[in-house]
């Protein structure tokens, strides 16, 4: 039963309330390979089934989908909130900036039921969610199918059925035809072994354990184009995007050990078989290793206001009244401020995020951080403009405002002193560059306490189990 999560994610909390095993035409049968389980998918289709089907697994994996006169309309599987949060960051981008700008309030979509909410209330549209659970339940398919290609004889996979008063499943707001989702879901599968991937798992995340050896060989491979490594050029065309682009540093930058093959794909707006398969020669080097981690959990961090701050020279580390340092992000990318904010607030940082650049100046004086992050390239004003204005308020002429950006010339970093940063980090953002670079400013800072480096923010996972090729 799936009352082993704390919560209801990809399906409503109301269905699971009048859940009941009696009996019905439907009796709990072992899977032994997807032919099985498809078979059983397609039964409740056909009889129209209003329920929930569990799949138990010996190792503790659990999956269920619910269904209402046998149409899928929910269901969890691995990782269900960091799925759902994928699906989130794709089809409701206004979401995850309302949350940014509101720290100190619940998330307003993080399950089924409170993304429904938001559909009643007129906040998204219908078409939205429906993308997000059509998407979310694909990944359920895809993991389905992949564990059962690779199950042994002797595995013991359990399916069990219980049943649901059709008048609970009518709250369903989203309703997925079997037969059509099957149908993606072996497609995707399919590009996968195309791809020689059948063995990896897309719920794993790629470290980089030697990120200068790492940096070496890619760049080796690009200008040699070395016929044995020719995948990645073409990765890199491949990847090349109208606003961003995919390149040897900042892909290295984002193998972390904690963010899974899928979240890469969705950090990088990038397709998961193109990002993927090029890694896969480093991986069998030993330069990148596969890791497993745990699903993320919710917990807000809220956002105290400031009163002051003592202002140090920025050479100087600074002190602050609160135990708590403020830091400040003007930044225009939502996903950026997102991560950002799950950084610093599970370092112990205080975090106010800015994404309107015309706001900024006000926003900053109105708030008086410790510290400023500052992006360089942003659509109205660039971070150059931004913090010459910042230079000009008396109270931030010696607070440290720190350039971030996707550009690392000399040019750039000239430029940036001139009009008084104070330091200057590269994109994409991690944790690693954060907190070095506040440990400068704040040496007296809680960063040790940091244990989380996920791209989602104001959520935690554990930390990550190394994983071996078998």
């Amino acid at each position: 039963m799936t009352n082993q999560f704390e919560r209801a994610i990809g399906y409503s909390q109301n269905w699971t309330e009048f859940l009941s095993t009696g009996a019905f035409p439907f009796t709990p049968c072992p899977i032994a390979n997807t032919e099985h389980l498809v078979t059983q998918l397609f039964s409740c289709a056909s009889e129209k089934f209003t329920g929930c089907l569990d799949i138990e697994v010996p190792q503790h994996q659990h999956w269920s989908l619910y269904f209402s006169q046998g149409l899928i309309c929910g269901g969890s599987g691995i990782h269900p909130r960091r799925s759902w949060l994928r699906q989130l960051y794709r089809y409701c981008p206004q979401l995850m900036k309302d949350r940014t700008a509101n720290h100190s309030q619940p998330f307003p979509s993080d399950n089924y039921d409170a993304l429904a909410k938001l559909v009643t209330q007129g906040k998204i549209g219908q078409g939205q969610m429906t993308e997000v659970v059509e998407s979310y339940i694909l990944e359920i398919f895809f993991d389905l199918i992949q564990h059962l290609e690779q199950l042994s004889p002797a595995s013991n996979w359990q399916l069990s059925y219980s049943q649901i008063p059709q008048n609970q499943m009518d709250s369903a707001l989203v309703t997925i035809d079997v037969d059509e989702m099957w149908r993606q879901a072996l497609k995707l599968w399919r590009s996968w072994q195309s791809a020689n991937l059948t063995d990896i798992s897309p719920n794993l995340a790629p470290q980089a354990l030697n990120p200068e050896e790492l940096q070496q060989q890619f760049s080796q491979m690009l200008y040699d184009n070395l016929s044995g490594l020719a995948g990645m050029n073409q990765m890199f065309k491949a990847l090349q995007g109208e606003t961003s682009q995919v390149t040897s540093d900042n892909l290295i930058a984002a193998m972390d050990g904690n963010q899974t093959l899928r979240d890469l794909a969705v950090h990088l707006n990038r397709n998961l078989v193109l990002l993927t398969q090029p890694i896969m020669p480093y991986i069998r080097q030993g330069l990148v290793e596969l890791n497993q981690v745990e699903d993320v959990s919710f917990s807000a961090a809220p956002l105290m206001k400031r009163e002051s701050s003592s202002a140090e020279t920025p050479a100087t580390p600074v002190q602050s009244k609160s135990k708590s340092p403020l830091i400040a992000c003007i930044e225009d990318s939502s996903f950026d401020l997102v991560l950002m904010n799950h950084i610093l607030t599970q370092a112990g940082y205080q975090f106010i995020n800015i994404e309107d650049q015309e706001k900024a100046l006000s926003i900053l004086i109105e708030h008086k951080p410790d510290l400023i992050f500052l992006d360089l390239v942003m659509p109205i004003a660039n971070g150059y403009e931004i913090c010459s204005q910042i230079r000009r308020v008396p109270f931030f002429k010696s607070t440290p405002v720190i350039i971030v950006t996707g550009k690392d010339g000399i040019i750039d970093r000239t430029r940036a002193k001139i009009v008084g940063a104070s330091d200057f980090i590269t994109k994409p953002i991690n944790k690693d560059k954060m907190l070095q670079a506040l440990q400068t400013y704040f040496p007296q800072s809680p960063v040790n306490q940091f244990q989380d480096k996920s791209m989602f923010a104001d959520w935690s996972i554990q930390p990550p189990i190394q994983y071996s090729l078998m």
